[in-house]
C-alpha cells in the first residue's frame, strides 16, 4: 500500500481497537504516517523506538517499597514489596491523559531491539501493563517493524522475528514508497526543488536498494535538500567534492554522482506560478512549453502553481476572478487525464482556490468536459 491508503487502514484498525502493524522498509515515512495519523486526530503522540531500549528499561528498575501489613497473629508489621520505576515514556503518557488527552503510542522498530526487550514491548501491546503499570483506556497503539528474510525482504536488518502467536495478535499493513506522493508531501515540506525534480525525473531512485552501495530511501532525499541548501548558500567555501561525498553518504556513490550532475547541469526550468500569471493574459509561450513538458514535470509545474496561487487568493481576494480564469485556461492545455487529477487535488488539498472555483462556471463545465472525455 502507498503512504494515504495505509494512513485510511490504520486510522480504520484503530476505530475497531485493534493494534495495526506497518511493515515497511527503513525510511520511507512510518513515522511521518504516525505523526500524521495523530494530527488528523488531535491525538498527542508517543513514540517508543525499541531499538534504543535495554533489556528492563521500558519494564523500569525494580526497588524494595514498605508497607505496613498484618501477620498470622492480626499484629500489624512492616512487610516489602517489589515495585518498578516508571519509564519516562510511560510517565508522558500519564500527564498526557490525565489532561483528558487521547494518546496515540507509537511503538517502532519492534523487531530490531533485544529478544527480551521485545517480549517487554509485547505486554504493552497485548496485555497494555507491564510490572504493574497499566495503560489508561485512552491510549491508542501503532507498531511498526521492517520486514525481515522471513518475509521475503531483499535486505538483512538484522531483526528479531515475533512468534506465530504474537503475529497473530496484529493487523499487518505492508507500505511502499509512491513517488507521486512523495513528490506531492516534498513540494509542501520545502524540499529543494532540484531534489524533487530529479525524483521526478528518475522515480526509481526515490528506493533504491544498490547491489555494493548504500541504499537510498525516501529520507536519503529529505538529508540532502538540507545539505544542498547549505551547499548553496556557502558554496564559495564548500567545495564540489565535500558535498558529492555528503550525498554519497546519503545514497550511495552511483545515484550521488547522477544526481550531482544532475543539480549542475543547467536544466529548463518548471513552468512557475510567476510565468502564468504575470501578464494579463496566460502568454502564448506557455502553450508550447506545456506540450514539451512530460507528465510528471507537468504535474510538478502545477502543485507548485496551485500552492502560490492558495496563498495569493487568500490574501487578494478581490483578483480571484482573474486567477481563476487563468488557472482554468492553463489546465484546459493538460493532458485531460493529468487535468481531471489536479481538479481533484484542488478539491482536496487548496481549499481557497476550490472555493473560488466553485463560483466560476468555467471551472466546472471544463470539469465536467474532462470528466465526459476520459469516460469515452
Amino acid at each position: 500500500m502507498n503512504f494515504a491508503d495505509t494512513l485510511k487502514s490504520v486510522d480504520l484498525v484503530l476505530s475497531t481497537g485493534e493494534v495495526p502493524l506497518i511493515v515497511g522498509e527503513s525510511g520511507i515515512g512510518k513515522t511521518a504516517l504516525a505523526k500524521e495519523i495523530a494530527q488528523q486526530n488531535h491525538w498527542s503522540l508517543i513514540v517508543i523506538n525499541g531499538n534504543l531500549l535495554k533489556e528492563g528499561e521500558i519494564g523500569g528498575l525494580p526497588t524494595i517499597e514498605s508497607y505496613v501489613g498484618v501477620n498470622d497473629k492480626e499484629a500489624q508489621v512492616e512487610k516489602k514489596a517489589t515495585v518498578y520505576a516508571v519509564h519516562h515514556k510511560l510517565r508522558e503518557i500519564d500527564e498526557e491523559t490525565s489532561q483528558g488527552k487521547i494518546v496515540l503510542l507509537f511503538i517502532d522498530e519492534i523487531n530490531r531491539c533485544e529478544h527480551t526487550v521485545q517480549q517487554e514491548l509485547m505486554n504493552l501491546v497485548l496485555n497494555r501493563e507491564i510490572n504493574g503499570y497499566k495503560l489508561p483506556e485512552g491510549v491508542k497503539i501503532l507498531a511498526a517493524m521492517n520486514p525481515s528474510s522471513k518475509y521475503g525482504s531483499d535486505f538483512d536488518y538484522q531483526v528479531v522475528d515475533m512468534d506465530a502467536a504474537q503475529e497473530n495478535r496484529f493487523v499487518w499493513l505492508s507500505m511502499e514508497p509512491d513517488y507521486h506522493q512523495w513528490l506531492d508531501w516534498a513540494i509542501d515540506a520545502g524540499i529543494e526543488q532540484k531534489v524533487i525534480e530529479f525524483i521526478s525525473t528518475f522515480p526509481d531512485y526515490l528506493h533504491k536498494i544498490n547491489e555494493d552501495d548504500l541504499r537510498a530511501t525516501p529520507r536519503s532525499y529529505e538529508r540532502i535538500s538540507s545539505s544542498y541548501k547549505m551547499y548553496q548558500e556557502k558554496k564559495s567555501s564548500i567545495p564540489r567534492s565535500v558535498f558529492l561525498n555528503v550525498v554519497k553518504g546519503n545514497v550511495g556513490r552511483l545515484i550521488a554522482e547522477e544526481l550531482v550532475s544532475f543539480v549542475e547541469a543547467d536544466h529548463r526550468s518548471l513552468i512557475a506560478y510567476q510565468d502564468v500569471f504575470s501578464e494579463n493574459s496566460l502568454p502564448e509561450s506557455i502553450r508550447d512549453k506545456v506540450k514539451n513538458e512530460s507528465h510528471t514535470r507537468l504535474y510538478l509545474s502545477a502543485k507548485n502553481i496551485l500552492k502560490d496561487l492558495e496563498a495569493t487568493i487568500l490574501y487578494d481576494r478581490e483578483d480571484s476572478k482573474f486567477y481563476i480564469e487563468t488557472l482554468i485556461e492553463f489546465l484546459n492545455l493538460y493532458p485531460v487525464d493529468l487535468k481531471i487529477g489536479l481538479m481533484k487535488d484542488i478539491k482536496n488539498s487548496y481549499p481557497e482556490v476550490y472555493k473560488h472555483a466553485l463560483e466560476n462556471e468555467a471551472f466546472i463545465a471544463s470539469y465536467f468536459e474532462a470528466y465526459r472525455l476520459i469516460r469515452s
